[in-house]
């Protein structure tokens, strides 16, 4: 049994169909009493066939161009996920390689949402917020469930790991190890009432988890589960990892066996905000009420917490923030007052030791958007990159004082942070597009049409390739040069 779209590439050998075969007898057995070899901490897990292709690993040879870790959401702080190839990378690797990777119940790319609602995409089967790429291999979460493995050069699967609920965030690779969060963006009927009755809610049914897997083949190697939803991406420092959840904590454990190291109860629960750490602390957002927090990271006492008035939806907890040079930035969602356009998006950068708010800028205001309603932003030497998804507009803003140096209406949603290398600004937005900026001015340089639709999607750049999800079920491999060959970009601004 093959739960992905046909491909020839794709498809197992004999030895991989006996193996799937043995699975799938073995799934039929009544369930036994302890776990099976593939799932340590997940005796269920077997009902779900576990897939690997070790055919597909790439080569040591390959592999040593690529980055070697990923511990934090975009895999730095300044959330810039680019990395040059060295000269004596092979030709391919530094002009750029090209392919398409659709997950189990993939739309077209040149199609619309399911009954034109992008929501139902959103929160359904795309990989909404972005890949990881280590030591030739691009990890990728789906809120479909699984987690896939696939050849950064090749496109092609390695491993897939079903995770029982929606995985919305990027893929932490430490060593042999991956870490996977899960969880789900809504209330069940019970948490619901007590919203409405104001007491607390936890925001997450199903089972949510924290995932420890091989790097090589997918396997489980232990899990921690949560009361609430595990959507953010989690934050792995020394040897811990840390996590924000739906029931409304920060939790701590150690990275080797999953065991709890301390539960840090800050009520909010935290919608997307992945964590980000930076001067001694881990900074998060959260929701109901909206704060945003900084916690001691050895003990996990709440240091300082902030708030504004007049912040609407999720507020500062679906912003993942930013972190650089003692400063942390994050992206807010506020009532303008304004009927015909009731919000705005508002970017804060905060003092890291104090949680002072050293200057703010306020974007225009605009219709809600569906789903995700604020953008990540991206600082790269001293300037900060950010968009809105409710005017549609970029700016680039000084790190230290928030002076405006350029701003670019796209004229669509932003909720991605681009990718920046060589002075380019590589750009998703919700049209299906990637839009390459100059940062110098910020003039628009060219236009890639993709297809589909972005959210929340980071690209990563890796030498002359750029590597993106989307939520209609992809992820893309395009060089940077393709971008600039598009027929579209010769009618960019």
């Amino acid at each position: 049994m093959n739960l992905f779209p046909s491909h020839p590439s794709r498809r197992p050998g004999k030895a991989s169909l006996a193996k799937l075969a043995m699975i799938a007898i073995l799934a039929s057995l009544p369930a036994m009493g302890h776990s099976q070899a593939t799932s340590s901490q997940n005796p269920v897990a077997m009902e779900f066939p576990y897939q690997y292709f070790p055919a597909n690993l790439p080569s040591d040879a390959t592999a040593q161009f690529y980055p070697s870790v990923w511990t934090t959401y975009a895999s730095n702080p300044g959330r810039n996920p680019a990395f040059p190839m060295p000269a004596n990378a092979p030709r391919k690797l530094r002009d750029g390689v090209a392919w398409s990777f659709a997950g189990a119940g993939a739309l077209p790319l040149n199609g619309p949402p399911p009954g034109g609602d992008f929501k139902t995409a959103a929160y359904t089967f795309g990989m909404p917020v972005g890949v990881s790429v280590v030591k030739g291999i691009v990890y990728v979460g789906d809120d479909n469930g699984y987690t896939y493995a696939i050849n950064a050069q090749t496109g092609k699967l390695i491993w897939a790991h079903y995770g029982w609920n929606m995985n919305m965030s990027n893929p932490l690779v430490v060593g042999d190890r991956v870490f996977v969060s899960t969880g789900s963006a809504y209330f069940n009927y019970a948490n619901t009432m007590k919203y409405l009755k104001g007491q607390r809610p936890t925001r997450g049914p199903g089972l949510n988890t924290i995932y420890a897997l091989d790097r090589t083949t997918g396997k489980e190697l232990w899990a921690y589960h949560t009361p609430g939803e595990g959507m953010p991406t989690p934050l792995y420092k020394n040897g811990f990892l840390y996590e924000g959840t739906g029931d409304g904590h920060i939790y701590k454990l150690a990275a080797d066996t999953g065991t709890l190291v301390w539960k840090a109860d800050i009520v909010s629960f935290d919608s997307m905000s992945s964590l980000v750490e930076g001067s001694g602390y881990v900074f998060a957002g959260g929701t109901n009420p909206n704060f945003f927090y900084a916690l001691d990271e050895n003990t996990g006492k709440i240091a300082w917490k902030m708030t504004i008035p007049d912040m609407v939806a999720t507020g500062i907890g679906d912003c993942t923030p930013a972190y650089q040079a003692g400063i942390v930035v994050q992206e807010v969602t506020v009532s303008s007052g304004d009927p015909s356009n009731p919000v705005a998006n508002v970017l804060l950068a905060m003092d890291a030791n104090s949680g002072k708010i050293i200057w703010q800028k306020r974007f225009p205001n605009g219709p809600v958007p569906p789903a995700m309603k604020t953008a990540t932003p991206v600082i790269v030497n001293g300037v900060v990159y950010e968009g809105s998804p409710v005017s549609g507009e970029y700016y680039a803003l000084n790190l230290k004082d928030g002076h405006q140096l350029w701003s670019l209406h796209i004229g669509s949603q932003i909720r991605a942070g681009a990718a920046i290398q060589n002075g380019i600004a590589y750009l998703p937005y919700r049209a299906g597009d990637i839009a390459a900026i100059r940062i110098a001015d910020g003039k628009r340089v060219a236009v890639k049409h993709l297809g589909g639709a972005f959210g929340p999607s980071s690209p990563v750049i890796v030498g002359g390739t750029l590597y993106v999800s989307n939520v209609y079920g992809w992820v893309t491999a395009v060089p940077l040069k393709d971008i600039y060959s598009s027929t579209a970009a010769t009618t960019a601004e």
